[in-house]
Formats: C-alpha cells, structure tokens, sequence
C-alpha cells in the first residue's frame, strides 16, 4: 500500500502505467546506487594516488653465507 501512495495511484489500479512507473523508479534507483558507488571509488583512488606503499624486501634465510657477506658489520 505505501508503493500506491508514493506513486499516488488509485487503490486498484487498471493497466500497466503504474507497474511500469515502479518498475522505472527501481531501475532508477540501482542506477543511482551504481553511480555513487563508481563515483566513492573513483575518489577514493584520486585521493590514494600520491601515497607511497612501503613495501618490505624479503628476510634472507638463516644461515645463508651470502647474507653473511653482504653485511659489513660481521667479522
């Protein structure tokens, strides 16, 4: 009943112009959910373009003679 009186349609309807009117007003509405979440992420990746992602460099693994060398503080 209150789809009947958002659209401001009579109690019984005859015809289909009001199940077309609910039809286009949901269409409309996924639609409008559809843009705002295009437009959230769109902004949400124009304001994570200039951030820096820290990436880490692998631990080498234990006990490898190389990582051994490469480091000036081991004797």
């Amino acid at each position: 009943m209150f789809q009947t009186i958002l659209l401001d349609v009579a109690p019984d309807p005859t015809g289909a112009g009001s199940l077309a009117a609910v039809v286009l007003l949901v269409i409309a509405f996924i639609a409008l959910i559809a843009g705002g979440l295009a437009l959230f992420l769109w902004y949400r990746k124009r304001s994570m373009r200039g951030m820096i992602m820290v990436q880490h460099k692998p631990l080498p693994a234990a006990g490898g003679g190389q990582a051994q060398l490469s480091n000036p503080n081991q004797p």
